[in-house]
């Protein structure tokens, strides 16, 4: 049991790495992952490495080709397109009824969250590129899910976060492009939306957020 466990702690810091360094933009998209080079890289066997690609495949962060081994996932407009329309009809309505479902502790939550999310640093340097810090973008993360965690549909959350994880992709490709945006100004409109129980609001604003993304990578980069 031992050994089973000391095996999957490997493969769980080898899925976080290469997540980490595939969202930093050392990898670019569509580029080969070789199982044995970064197998040496991180002093790992390759069926540690293997079984982290295996999992990073599952949240579409990276591809399996048959034959052809593991690469990053490439980028493409419609895709992104496609995506951010999903998350504009599940996520508007899992929006609509935390706020209509949302107790006190959940307000409580959700500004506790931001307050965390505003105080900090979303960038950094990496390797003489800027890329998105890991802890923002985890409390970005928590955020978002803060605003719908008083949705009562289980079915619906589970739709949004696999969603998420799809569009993170895609907001961490456009990093250069994204310090031309106030990410502070609108976060912090979106959560005085919610806490207002303005649904209408709330939803034109996590509109124009999400849709934002998609115009700078692909009007400006």
């Amino acid at each position: 049991m031992a050994k089973r466990n000391g095996s999957s702690t490997l493969s769980e810091n080898a899925t976080k790495k290469l997540r980490s360094d595939i969202l930093a933009g050392q990898y670019e998209p569509g580029s080969p992952l070789p199982i044995s080079e970064l197998a040496k890289s991180f002093g790992v066997s390759v069926a540690v490495v293997r079984e982290a690609l295996t999992r990073l495949a599952s949240q579409d962060l990276v591809r399996q080709n048959p034959n052809h081994g593991f690469s990053v996932r490439t980028v493409s407009e419609e895709e992104l397109n496609n995506i951010i329309e999903a998350r504009l009809i599940n996520e508007s309505a899992a929006l609509r009824l935390s706020i209509a479902h949302g107790d006190l502790t959940w307000e409580s939550n959700v500004i506790a969250v931001h307050h965390k999310l505003s105080q900090t640093p979303e960038y950094e340097e990496v390797n003489d590129r800027l890329a998105v810090r890991e802890e923002w973008s985890e409390i970005h993360r928590q955020f978002h899910y803060e605003l719908i965690a008083a949705c009562p549909n289980p079915v619906l959350l589970d739709i949004c976060r696999r969603l998420w994880d799809l569009s993170d992709f895609y907001r961490h490709y456009s990093t250069p492009q994204q310090q031309a945006r106030d990410g502070r100004a609108e976060h912090k409109a979106l959560m005085d939306a919610v806490l207002n129980r303005d649904s209408d609001r709330a939803v034109e604003i996590f509109r124009a957020h999400i849709q934002l993304t998609a115009d700078i990578l692909f009007d400006k980069r």
